[in-house]
């Protein structure tokens, strides 16, 4: 979008025209200086500061300051860099959105360098470069500029890009842009994810070099050599070319009537499993309340486990589900039947409990429907999710039964959080069962939900994986468990 004529023909005069993102987590040192040196700044529109549950009183310092420029988010626990940027960029009403560390490495007197291009009307996002040597540089870790130079080279072999710092924190971009950007990544691989996901876009991409004021560890460095590393993973996974691969994967799916007749032998094999049902039951019941929602219930193989002693509404989408629960429950009291989602059964509430077994990934727009969820809650109440865990995982089978994802334990926490939900219980199970699923379904590329793989899987592998469950956590999983409470009281 051009910018007026009378900014095309004057990029160099200063206006109010720019939203500032700062994530900050434990500044409290730098926090008042660099928002000064933010605010000094004549394009400044906006200081927006993410706190990111600092334990040293940045987040009392940042309210502190007492222009009206300034908004203070605070998150509710850490989650790094990715995920303040996550929270900000939205919040941003600007023409231009610009990324500020709340350290003094980069200087708020230079955002005239990287908004010129873009008050041009050249560029649509602009990069400050560390290394393009026409500013000054503080000289620090050699091997620390090795590690930079190497993800900048790797990232631009799969971008097609010739930039020269991908890593730097100055990045800056028309609002419209960063804002119709999805970031996935929490920490430091919001660099290389934005980087491939701006080549993928088409977007206008400049570089201009700045100076650059490093700190050492001592300092309050915080990046490190994993994040390296997860840079590394980022390139690749972030890459235009899987991304559209992945596109294509997700740009086609199954009707809901063909994917429901994919889900019809799935559902009918599972009805077998009786161990698999009662193991999941046994990590849900001490989390039930008295009146539930049952989410999805297919079948109703888990609404007969949840039936005992409660005041049960069972819906689902599917004309045929809901037939079939009719029938299966015709002559008990206790268990309504409604042939909608969850948003259409949420005035049978107010519930204690809303139960979704291997559901969420087959809406669409998950976050919504967490937050029907929590509508549909009375305070205290939880919400307990069983979600297939593992993007890698993702296989044809998924796309047939209309998965739309694989979850991860800090992207559903997140989702949670920004639902309105207070995570009481998170974590990965059935590491088995990931396992068996990357052999048959990935590799192999057979249905791990045959009968006879299902009643395998019932017979042999749940019992050990129940064993395994109770004494370890692992960092992995085929599923994640999930409750989150609505804040408040019964």
């Amino acid at each position: 979008m051009k910018q007026t004529d009378r900014a095309a023909e004057h990029p160099d005069e200063p206006r109010p025209c720019l939203s500032v993102v700062m994530p900050c987590y434990n500044e409290a040192a730098t926090i008042i200086e660099v928002a000064s040196r933010v605010l000094a700044s004549p394009f400044t529109r906006e200081l927006i500061i993410v706190d990111d549950a600092s334990t040293d009183g940045t987040s009392a310092l940042a309210r502190s300051i007492s222009d009206p420029r300034v908004r203070v988010l605070t998150q509710p626990f850490n989650q790094g860099k990715g995920a303040a940027l996550r929270r900000g960029f939205p919040e941003a009403t600007a023409d231009f959105v610009i990324v500020q560390d709340a350290d003094l490495e980069y200087d708020p007197s230079e955002y005239r360098l990287l908004l010129a291009p873009l008050l041009a009307g050249s560029a649509d996002v602009v990069f400050g470069s560390r290394f393009a040597m026409t500013q000054p540089h503080r000289v620090l870790y050699f091997w620390h500029a090795v590690g930079n130079r190497v993800i900048t080279l790797a990232s631009n072999m799969v971008t097609n890009l010739n930039l020269s710092d991908v890593e730097t924190c100055y990045k800056a971009f028309r609002r419209e842009v960063i804002q119709s950007i999805e970031i996935e990544e929490d920490r430091f691989g919001f660099e290389p994810e934005i980087t491939a996901k701006i080549a993928r876009g088409g977007w206008r991409l400049y570089e201009v070099g700045i100076s650059y004021s490093g700190r050492t560890y001592a300092e309050g460095k915080k990046i490190g050599w994993w994040d390296g590393v997860r840079a590394v993973y980022c390139i690749l996974h972030y890459s235009p070319a899987r991304q559209r691969r992945l596109g294509r994967r997700h740009a086609t799916p199954l009707s809901l009537e063909e994917a429901d007749r994919e889900l019809v032998e799935t559902l009918d094999n599972l009805d077998g499993a009786d161990q698999y049902a009662r193991w999941i039951y046994a990590l849900v019941e001490p989390y039930l309340g008295k009146d539930v929602l049952e989410a999805g219930a297919g079948h109703g193989t888990f609404t007969e486990l949840l039936r005992d002693s409660r005041r049960i509404v069972a819906c689902d989408p599917s004309d045929r589900c809901a037939r079939v629960l009719r029938e299966r429950f015709a002559a008990d009291s206790t268990v309504k039947v409604l042939n909608t989602d969850l948003h259409g059964a949420i005035d049978e509430g107010p519930y204690d409990s809303v139960v979704m077994i291997n559901v969420l990934e087959h809406v669409e727009d998950d976050a919504a429907a967490l937050r029907d969820a929590r509508e549909g809650l009375r305070p205290g109440g939880r919400l307990i999710l069983w979600v297939p865990a593992m993007e890698w995982l993702y296989s044809d089978l998924d796309r047939r039964i209309g998965h739309h994802r694989r979850y991860h334990l800090k992207q559903l926490r997140r989702l949670l959080s920004e639902a309105g939900f207070e995570a009481e219980e998170l974590r990965y199970v059935n590491a088995l069962g990931a396992l068996g699923w990357w052999v048959m379904a990935k590799q192999l590329r057979r249905r791990p939900t045959s009968a006879a793989s299902v009643q395998l899987f019932d017979r042999v592998v749940v019992p050990v994986q129940r064993r395994v469950d109770e004494r370890a956590r692992l960092p992995w999983g085929q599923s994640i468990f999930a409750v989150g409470v609505r804040p408040g009281g019964l």
